[in-house]
């Protein structure tokens, strides 16, 4: 026993050391993330198109059919181009989403259907992480480890705790114009904030911020108006300051009028017009002040305890940690307001054009935003509460040390006991997007769907069979079952699933008992778009 006791105490003493490091801080958390990644890349091996995937991907598919080996490149892509016309002049002006979202990879084979996780995964870790290596290290002048443990913290909180998981990091058409684009997004604002810092803009780096610039302004709206809104702060700034340079003006005005070009675009399509008959909307005072007011209920409604200890340890850990840093951090409360706002902006074109949030993958977009935002005033308030610090006597700065120890215990007392009152780890568990993917495939759930769907779609890709009738699948997993086809021969959804697999007749079978009912709001959610407009 007392060797076991001596071996334990010694590994104990050795892990403490090695994670004394930064560095090694930051290699234990990104182990951990890639560990807690692990369910929700491994079932995307049992994903497949669901909804409007079909319906986007009618032409560039039907394209990629007719023309084989390299010479399908320059139709399917086409046949994107030609999707985004069609959408822009009858339901949506968003013309560049429509365009990535003709390309989904499974057009090819549904085979490919898990590189969707993937991409849309790399596209939002990639984008908070050059985002935070940029704003954190560069700018802000924390290390680079410290940059990345919180990149990794942050990132956590939103990929476990995203409101809908399917339409984050599953569905292609519900995710790559909404997480996809939000990755997109901070990679912009990022370089952005770097080139005011260094002021001045290489010729790679305008080419990628235009680049960008441009995707964005054809993508959608919450997204596309938040960029809008920084992006003439920025120019203003630039243009205003005595500091930059003429070419650095002229650059970030080019910039600004290639983005705005392509925002009218988007928004002037005609295809609004007609999808906005459907709807009443709000005079745009009405709707500045119902995004401030249900953003704040929203804010409450999302945050759990868990975000709550993260951000508290997260602050404990900025007071440390930005004694080194020479950023000012003045002004805190005109920060919060105006950080705030920036999370309001994404709420505006929903309450403004159709009076509610409509999709999960919008609520998931707003809590991105709220994360980011309880992360920016915490290391904000941290710092500000740093420079208070130094600024004080000698006399005083002692007194702090000597009570930081009570303090910190009183502390860490408060959130064990939160953590006991608050937690419920059944429940809890099941909120997180890694535990829903492991559950799925854990009871057989995923594995039963993607055989029962594998058997479908070898009968929609056999081009013998010109009428097509399934029955209902045995299970629905949560972040894989959207829904595909219906009873009904002449719903939309039947009718781009018959366009996109050349077939006269699709429908699904339903027991009679499940008729009533059967299809939920969030299945029916924007799935008569468009199958008529090919």
């Amino acid at each position: 026993m007392e060797l076991i006791y001596q071996i334990t105490n010694e590994l104990w003493k050795r892990i403490l050391d090695w994670m004394k490091e930064e560095k090694n801080q930051e290699r234990f958390l990104w182990a951990c993330f890639g560990i807690s990644l692990l369910p929700i890349l491994v079932l995307s091996f049992f994903n497949h198109p669901v909804m409007d995937d079909f319906n986007y991907g009618i032409l560039t598919h039907r394209a990629f059919v007719e023309n084989k080996g390299l010479g399908c490149i320059i139709p399917v892509l086409k046949a994107a181009v030609q999707r985004s016309v069609n959408l822009w002049h009858g339901w949506q002006g968003t013309f560049t989403f429509a365009v990535i979202g003709a390309l989904r990879p499974s057009i090819f084979t549904e085979k490919l259907t898990f590189t969707h996780t993937f991409i849309l995964l790399g596209l939002f870790i990639g984008g908070f992480v050059y985002f935070s290596k940029i704003v954190l290290h560069r700018i802000l002048g924390l290390s680079k480890h410290v940059a990345m443990i919180i990149a990794v913290l942050v990132m956590t909180l939103c990929i476990q705790y995203v409101p809908v998981g399917l339409e984050a990091f599953y569905w292609w058409i519900g995710s790559i114009g909404y997480t996809g684009m939000f990755g997109v997004m901070l990679v912009l604002f990022a370089m952005l904030f770097l080139c005011k810092y260094e002021k001045r803009i290489t010729a790679k780096r305008m080419a990628a911020m235009t680049a960008m610039a441009f995707l964005l302004s054809g993508g959608m709206y919450p997204i596309l108006l938040l960029t809008a809104v920084l992006l003439v702060l920025n120019l203003l700034d630039v243009l205003i300051g005595k500091q930059y340079e003429k070419s650095m003006k002229i650059q970030i005005t080019v910039m600004n009028v290639i983005f705005f070009a392509g925002f009218i675009l988007n928004v002037a399509a005609p295809g609004n017009s007609r999808r906005q008959s459907n709807f009443e909307p709000r005079t745009p005072v009405e709707a500045v002040y119902k995004s401030y007011t249900k953003s704040l209920e929203y804010l409450f409604e999302c945050t759990n305890v868990v975000i709550a200890l993260v951000m508290i340890g997260l602050f404990v850990y900025m007071l440390y940690k930005l004694k080194d840093t020479k950023f000012s951090f003045r002004c805190p409360l005109m920060f919060t307001l105006v950080s705030y706002s920036m999370v309001v902006v994404m709420w505006v074109p929903a309450i403004y054009a159709v009076r509610f949030i409509s999709g999960g993958r919008y609520y998931n977009i707003l809590y991105y935003g709220v994360i980011m935002f309880y992360t920016a005033n915490v290391i904000y308030y941290a710092g500000w509460l740093r420079r208070k610090y130094e600024k004080c006597e000698e006399q005083i700065q002692k007194l702090v040390r000597d009570l930081a120890p009570l303090i910190l215990g009183v502390l860490a007392v408060f959130c064990v006991i939160l953590g006991f009152l608050k937690i419920n780890i059944v429940r809890d568990l099941e909120e997180i997007t890694s535990a829903t993917a492991l559950k799925s495939m854990v009871y057989g759930e995923a594995q039963v769907y993607h055989r029962e769907i594998k058997e479908r779609e070898a009968m929609y890709n056999d081009p013998s069979l010109r009428e097509v009738v399934v029955e209902e699948v045995t299970y629905r997993p949560e972040l894989l079952y959207f829904g595909t086809l219906t009873p009904d021969p002449d719903e939309s959804r039947n009718q781009a699933m018959c366009d996109y697999y050349d077939k006269d007749y699709m429908v699904k079978l339903v027991p009679e008992e499940e008729e009533t009912g059967e299809d939920s709001a969030g299945e029916a959610e924007d799935s008569s778009e468009e199958a008529e407009l090919e």
